[in-house]
């Protein structure tokens, strides 16, 4: 991890909001704290063109009308495999209404190298192709379904891309909009929808419609659903139960144990995988995994809190392009609620999380009093950081910051109220983590390089060897710390078992980009 030592200024009140912004080196406070110095978006603008990079985001979709997201978030190219396997979209044929959506024509996987696969699997894939291929999608005519349960796609979207708004033709700007900004709000985003069960087809349509629309990043804010990779209780939960007073909480825990390893399963709700629909699930895996090798995939590290990361994330390793990010707080402690260990690649900023269990103690001073607890130290520093990553939220009930209860969409006038909510979890690191490759690849086009631009393994080793181990904390900097463990003996591993090879820093990575 790159240290450096130059003291930071501190956010200027009125952009508190971004402090996120100030920890990545997207924006650079004066020296007074009245305003910003310089940022990254101006640094590029002065170069000349502003070509924007697009970004797919794979996730549970995005209010498109948001004032902040209105210019960034195309619906036409956005798309929706929750209600057809084939996709479907908003845009429509002026000329022929009912023209069927052709969303695969001309889809190319020719560059692409499925590894590990054997010889039935690839025909399968092949097949797969060939189908959606000569596939018809669907055409949505009513409306934007997606704006009523869109919360989490369209907190990520503002993260990445959010932007002004653009005035409306009367001059006025809309009440209750924000001078809001994501990490490039100079791109533009695709949204790609998909849903909860566990059918393996929809994320091979997923990440092909990906694919197709020649990326400079990928988004993956979620965990895929596939049964053989879900995380399951750690040897050390197991351990702790056999050395636990309640011994009976431990054989508890053996005999369901065995009973889920020798009993066929007899919820019907609960995840069942077809020998077919295994082979499925490992080509979206080898899919994912040579996708990654040309275009960057960021991938959240998972919200257990758990020394194994969630996946797709594990996946991860010096192989592939698959960025793994966890998360820190505002005060340079890892979230306490971030996934962590083997194969995490980066991290970003975001909120945290009061833990109170057997490895950790980490809390507010109202928290510890309640608890019965002593100060940590004698400084009485508290660990726990109450900052949160300011973003974009849809209005009414569905949306995070429910405010009135409004069941109405956040573009009627009395869902004003749910324009903006505190967002968090390593889905806003990842985010985060996702416009900065955005910025990255604007560089590359600026310094005429997009001929040869860094491919998904290259943009990885860019992020880990320009990260830093301090974070920006009001006008100091402070270390990256690790107080949060979830097993005995992890006081002992190093760094980069909980930070990877550390914060994020978009001004070091787009220095190297320009030179």
């Amino acid at each position: 991890m790159k240290n450096d030592n130059k003291k930071p200024a501190s956010v200027p009140d009125e952009y508190y909001y971004l402090w996120h912004l100030v920890s990545l080196g997207v924006i650079t406070p004066d020296e007074k704290g009245e305003g910003f110095a310089d940022t990254l978006w101006d640094r590029l603008s002065r170069k000349g063109d502003m070509s924007p990079s697009c970004v797919v985001l794979i996730d549970v979709g995005c209010n498109f009308a948001h004032p902040n997201l209105k210019t960034r978030v195309d619906p036409a190219r956005s798309i929706d495999f929750t209600g057809s396997p084939f996709g479907t979209r908003l845009k429509k044929d002026a000329a022929d209404p009912d023209a069927p959506q052709q969303n695969f024509q001309g889809l190319d996987t020719s560059a692409l190298v499925l590894e590990g696969l054997p010889t039935d699997d690839l025909a399968l894939f092949e097949e797969v192709v060939q189908h959606l291929e000569g596939s018809s999608g669907r055409v949505r005519r009513h409306g934007d379904v997606e704006a009523l349960f869109s919360s989490h796609g369209t907190a990520v979207s503002g993260l990445i891309v959010g932007g002004p708004e653009v005035c409306p033709a009367k001059g006025e700007p809309t009440e209750g909009v924000m001078p809001y900004f994501g990490v490039d709000p100079f791109s533009h985003l695709v949204s790609v929808r998909t849903g909860f069960d566990n059918d393996p087809l929809q994320f091979i349509a997923a990440l092909l419609y990906a694919w197709h629309q020649n990326p400079d990043v990928i988004v993956m804010p979620r965990g895929l659903p596939d049964p053989d990779h879900s995380n399951s209780a750690k040897d050390d939960f197991k351990a702790n139960l056999e050395s636990w007073v309640n011994r009976e909480a431990a054989d508890l825990h053996d005999r369901i144990q065995i009973l889920k390893e020798n009993a066929e399963p007899i919820d019907p709700s609960a995840p069942q995988t077809s020998a077919n629909g295994r082979r499925l699930w490992r080509i979206v895996q080898a899919l994912l995994v040579a996708i990654s090798k040309h275009v960057p995939v960021v991938c959240a590290a998972g919200n257990e809190g758990e020394s194994q990361l969630l996946y797709p994330a594990n996946l991860a390793n010096r192989e592939n392009g698959i960025i793994a990010v966890g998360a820190v707080s505002g005060n340079g402690y890892r979230s306490g609620y971030a996934n962590y260990g083997e194969g995490l690649t980066v991290v970003a900023p975001s909120d945290d999380m009061t833990v109170f269990n057997r490895h950790q103690i980490r809390g507010t001073e109202k928290s510890f009093e309640k608890h019965g607890y002593l100060k940590p130290d004698e400084a009485g520093e508290y660990p726990y950081c109450n900052m949160g990553l300011l973003s974009t939220d849809i209005g009414g009930r569905f949306g995070y910051d429910t405010g009135s209860g409004s069941d109405d969409e956040v573009d009627d006038e009395n869902a004003q109220d749910g324009y903006y909510t505190l967002f968090g979890g390593t889905s806003g690191a990842c985010a985060l983590v996702g416009g900065v490759v955005a910025l990255l690849r604007r560089g590359e086009r600026l310094a005429g390089k997009d001929a040869n631009r860094r491919d998904g393994r290259d943009i990885k080793s860019l992020l880990s060897e320009t990260a830093r181990c301090e974070i920006p904390v009001g006008a100091d900097l402070k270390p990256l710390r690790t107080d949060s463990m979830n097993a005995f003996g992890e006081d002992a591993a190093p760094p980069e078992f909980f930070f990877g090879a550390g914060l994020v820093d978009a001004k070091a990575a787009l220095d190297v980009v320009l030179k």
